[in-house]
């Protein structure tokens, strides 16, 4: 047996925005589409809280299918929830459960679930399987805890990776990336940080610190190493519902001299965009600044292209990990083409992230994608490092 628990991530949002009564009807709706596009008659879906479905699913013959059926439930999820005439999306996760295999009671099955849930609601792909090697809930909390300490004390850093225009063969850029001294020196992404800075009412502060250290490094690029880049950094759509961004953003680069084009704001997580009449003005007053717009969401479904329509971003990211073998395989690479086709006729550029070798950007050339940022091309490095490196180029 599989227990699925599901964080819908938008019923109490919606209870603040509408009322209980409209929270209850959308999540019943939700539990009415997982019973019928996702599960079996045999398997059986209950309500564990106001955000958390559990799906039971019976008689199972391994881990694999119940991936399946959490990467189905997260597609069924995806679809748009009317409610009047606004336009409501989930930020779904799944954490997953198997029983005998990790568990043999239902409390501790009830507790692994809940558990990967966690994991999930920061990881890429949002799905999460329990296995005993995993941090439990509790390590989680603890590290959350750790995190936020070291957001109020300003213990995070950046690192950069170079950007580089495909058509001209040259750098143009930089992706400024969190990096947490705590044990080893590793990435992490914005949504872990943006959790628990949430957690510790420190938005603001961390957004404010992040983007003045990044400009700050892009001023010293060019002043020491005369590199006139660009620097992006990855802002979580909810991140823009802190009031003021826009005007943070605006004296961040007076502060630093640096014109507004200089500086891309990554969002992912669009979808959410849609429901926060706050946070699409603040996406116009930022366009208004000056300031370009990124796309950094691998799960944006096909209704948010008609919405970006409208909306200034300049660029969308494509991780093409999404897209696995598309060198070797006719379609998938027919996939790719199109997709570039469609975002340039939206006036948008394209940021291919990762591929393996030049072969790789040989072809992505051919595709009419514009720029590149990729490992092989360059890693992640702390701004010491990256002018060292990069100064002569």
């Amino acid at each position: 047996m599989a227990l699925l628990l599901v964080d819908c991530g938008v019923i109490e949002r919606i209870d603040a925005l509408w009322g209980y009564e409209a929270g209850d009807a959308a999540r019943a709706r939700m539990v009415a589409t997982l019973g019928a596009e996702v599960l079996r008659p045999d398997d059986f879906v209950g309500v564990m809280g106001r955000d958390h479905l559990a799906c039971v699913l019976s008689l199972v013959d391994g881990p694999q299918l119940a991936q399946l059926a959490a990467e189905k439930s997260l597609r069924a999820m995806n679809a748009p929830l009317w409610l009047g005439d606004s336009e409501v999306y989930a930020s779904a996760s799944v954490g997953i459960a198997m029983f005998p295999a990790t568990a043999d009671a239902a409390e501790e099955l009830l507790r692994q679930a809940r558990s990967a849930c966690a994991a999930a609601s920061i990881s890429a792909s949002h799905i999460v399987q329990f296995d005993e090697g995993q941090s439990s809930l509790a390590s989680l909390l603890v590290e959350e805890g750790r995190l936020r300490s070291a957001i109020a004390e300003d213990a995070l850093e950046l690192v950069f990776q170079p950007q580089f225009d495909l058509r001209f063969g040259q750098m143009m850029g930089v992706e400024a990336k969190l990096r947490w001294r705590d044990g080893e020196r590793e990435l992490i992404s914005m949504r872990a940080a943006m959790v628990a800075a949430e957690a510790g009412g420190l938005v603001t502060k961390m957004i404010s610190s992040l983007l003045n250290r990044a400009l700050r490094n892009c001023a010293e690029f060019r002043q020491s190493a005369g590199l006139d880049l660009r620097v992006a950094i990855n802002v979580p759509a909810r991140g823009l519902l802190e009031p003021g961004v826009p005007e943070l953003v605006e004296r961040a680069l007076r502060t630093w001299s640096l014109r507004p084009g200089r500086l891309v704001i990554e969002i992912d997580d669009v979808s959410a965009l849609q429901e926060s009449v706050t946070a699409q003005a603040a996406l116009l007053r930022l366009h208004e600044i000056g300031v370009k717009l990124s796309i950094d969401d691998a799960r944006a479904p096909l209704s948010t292209l008609f919405w970006l329509a409208n909306m200034p971003f300049q660029e969308l990211k494509i991780d093409l990990s999404m897209a696995q073998d598309w060198t070797g395989q006719t379609r998938s690479e027919g996939v790719l083409r199109s997709l570039i086709d469609l975002v340039h006729k939206l006036k948008i550029d394209v940021v291919a992230v990762g591929g393996d070798d030049e072969a790789a950007v040989a072809r992505l050339l051919g595709l009419g994608c514009d720029f590149i940022q990729a490992d092989f091309r360059g890693v992640p490095v702390n701004a010491e490092d990256f002018v060292a490196r990069y100064a002569d180029s």
